[in-house]
């Protein structure tokens, strides 16, 4: 077998085709999130002006057991709100600021003429804990550099720039940064404007102690074999996803100008109470799904639809809405969540929340007369085979193992497989009875899903063995 993949104990997502030989009778499935309604209104004098909220740039992360939000004010304050669950949100008031004629707010920052703040939790081994969250925020120069002992109090790192401004009209937008443990560095993602039609993308920095950085170099997109994406990208959101650190889920902003529903007055004359908006219409937006994974320069764009589309009613077809928020977190025992920023410059600005089974991004899907899928040669250092799936009442998952010349290993082929039949985030595949794969770890071989009215949407060999479980 040539170039065989080592997936280790890896979890790993149908979220692009690296480990995928070929599908038969089926094919790769994008997922949709539901919405759950209402996340936070942006009502506050200190988030709007003249009751036009213009909160922006949202950065969702959980952190131990509380869930941190921060995003864009009025006037390039940075505002501050908090959760137990991710789901009900509220807004502390700290004191810090004097925004909307008091100080009684949860803005925690002000920028002045900076932009975009974005902010970690710096998971780096060793860091200490008065730099324990990390943020930057675009100046004149470059990205400047914050560090906070509690993610609420926040000083600048230097004066100068820890990323210096060195590509055309880089970083006006959110210039996402997180540490690897995976590439074990400081990375960034930032806004990059490409060709002479300035289409915007995305560029990708790398440093060891988060002051001193590669210089920027523009990622390339999979659909177009270049540094220049199929559409304008306005931001990135790439981050590492909570239970495949390897995988870097993105979820840009995909605008497109001069494309109006109607004649457009929809989208001047605010949705909901006539007034006149402070921008006028020329664009509207959607939210699209990309993936990268670690120590490459290259988004996989595998699935062209939109992820997260703007729904009925014209308030959500208006410039600048529909924006992802940066960060996909758990919020049950088999759902995660997303956020996205609606209704831009309107009074009802509000940031939602759509949820997805965990790793629901996409699947491999099958239709009820069946498709199997095959992956590439690979390793595995595991006991047992883990599958993330659902099947209809009608439907099953078997799965065969496969050693050289694509012929079944003896004892783990299809027809000494239980079928799995249901819904679950992790279900433990036997053969005669037995999960156990101990025997086989370390050596090659490639796994097949044959399939009848199912989802798969992840699977990895995991260390713990199952008891037996009869056939």
């Amino acid at each position: 077998m040539n170039s065989i993949i080592d997936i280790g104990a890896r979890r790993e997502l149908f979220v692009d085709r690296y480990l995928i030989q070929n599908v038969q009778g089926g094919r790769l499935k994008l997922h949709y999130p539901v919405s759950q309604g209402v996340a936070i209104w942006y009502d506050t004098p200190w988030e709007s002006a003249d009751g036009h909220s213009e909160s922006f740039y949202t950065t969702v992360l959980k952190d131990r057991d509380i869930y941190r939000m921060y995003y864009r004010g009025h006037a390039y304050l940075t505002c501050y709100a908090e959760s137990r669950d991710g789901i009900d949100w509220t807004k502390p008031s700290f004191g810090l600021i004097d925004a909307g004629g008091t100080t009684e707010n949860n803005a925690i920052l002000t920028h002045k003429a900076h932009r975009g703040f974005c902010a970690f939790v710096d998971t780096k081994p060793g860091i200490p804990v008065s730099e324990r969250y990390k943020a930057n925020v675009e100046d004149t120069d470059g990205l400047i550099g914050y560090v906070s002992g509690d993610g609420v109090h926040w000083k600048k790192l230097q004066d100068e720039p820890i990323v210096p401004r060195t590509l055309p009209n880089h970083f006006d937008s959110q210039n996402v940064m997180f540490w690897s443990e995976i590439e074990n560095c400081y990375l960034l993602y930032a806004r990059y404007m490409t060709g002479s039609d300035r289409i915007r993308s995305t560029a990708r920095a790398t440093s060891a102690d988060f002051i001193h950085w590669s210089d920027p170099v523009p990622m390339e997109y999979s659909d177009t074999g270049s540094t220049t994406p199929s559409a304008q990208l306005y931001t990135n959101q790439t981050h590492p996803y909570f239970r495949a650190p390897h995988i870097y889920i993105s979820l840009p902003g995909r605008i497109f100008f001069e494309r109006l529903v109607g004649s457009g007055d929809e989208a001047y004359f605010g949705a909901n109470d006539g007034t006149p908006r402070t921008r006028k219409p020329g664009d509207c937006s959607d939210g699209v799904l990309l993936t990268t994974r670690a120590g490459t320069r290259t988004y996989d764009f595998t699935f062209k639809e939109s992820f997260v589309r703007p729904g009925i009613g014209s308030a959500n077809w208006t410039t600048r809405t529909n924006y992802p928020a940066l960060g996909v977190v758990q919020t049950g025992p088999a759902e995660m969540s997303l956020y996205v920023n609606r209704h831009y410059e309107q009074r009802s600005a509000h940031l939602e929340r759509l949820t997805l089974r965990l790793d629901g991004f996409a699947s491999v899907n099958a239709p009820l007369r069946g498709g199997d899928v095959t992956t590439k040669p690979l390793t595995f250092a595991g006991k047992q085979l883990e599958l993330n799936y659902s099947t209809s009442a009608a439907g099953s998952i078997r799965v065969e193992l496969l050693g050289r010349e694509g012929k079944p290993i003896e004892g783990y082929s299809v027809g000494e497989c239980r079928a799995l039949i249901g819904d679950e985030v992790e279900r433990v595949v036997t053969w005669n009875g037995s999960s156990d794969l101990s025997s086989l770890a370390g050596k090659p071989l490639q796994v097949r899903f044959h399939m009848q009215d199912a989802d798969l949407f992840s699977f990895r060999f995991a260390e713990t063995a199952s008891p037996v479980t009869p056939q």
